[in-house]
């Protein structure tokens, strides 16, 4: 599923992937969830919903950290709140940005792809990165149709703890939840999102 165009590189640091997959009876029916799945994808808000686990929250906001009531876009900002302590520097925030949504379609397939990089908080004018990892990471999620099944993936990309920062508070906090990530903390999330994302009980199809 990962391709040149889909997923960037793995040159430094850890990788993460989950994935999972369900099949319909014909591909009608696939594309129809297809399209549930997609909003789902998009809807970066209800993440929460969707995993249905205690977790890290998401929240899709503008530069001026105002909360956008609708789907994702490119240049979005997402501010997150993890389980555990908060970074001192940006309120006790992490902070992503939309690096890019692509949709590609062919014969037999459609798949939605959405990255995400860890940036500095737009709310203040500290440069450095508000994230437990540097910006080199990339956390991509792709949701696709190909003939009568529908999967999602979530890609973690060049995961190197972020411990660069001018504040020796950030830089221990993100030791220690970057630590927790780097031996599986993280995994849990993200496989419940995939799973929640093609969960079709409760799918309005």
């Amino acid at each position: 599923m990962e391709t040149k165009n889909d997923i960037p590189e793995q040159f430094a640091g850890k990788k993460l992937d989950c994935f999972d997959i369900v099949e319909f009876s014909d591909t009608l029916e696939a594309a129809n969830f297809y399209t549930f799945a997609k909003s789902r994808l998009l809807d970066i808000n209800n993440w929460h919903e969707v995993a249905n686990t205690p977790s890290a929250s998401f929240c899709l906001v503008n530069s001026r950290n105002q909360k956008l009531n609708r789907a994702v876009q490119v240049k979005d900002y997402v501010r997150i709140d993890i389980p555990g302590p908060g970074l001192p520097s940006s309120n006790g925030y992490d902070w992503v940005c939309v690096e890019s949504i692509k949709e590609e379609e062919t014969e037999i397939s459609r798949r939605t792809i959405l990255t995400l990089r860890p940036c500095p908080d737009p709310t203040n004018e500290n440069p450095d990165t508000a994230h437990f990892f540097k910006n080199l990471a990339t956390s991509t999620l792709v949701v696709e149709k190909k003939l009568s099944h529908v999967s999602a993936h979530y890609a973690g990309r060049n995961e190197i703890v972020n411990t660069q920062n001018t504040k020796f508070t950030d830089n221990l906090r993100n030791f220690l939840v970057g630590l927790g990530a780097k031996f599986g903390a993280s995994f849990p999330q993200w496989k419940a999102l995939t799973a929640g994302i093609i969960k079709t009980s409760n799918a309005e199809k």
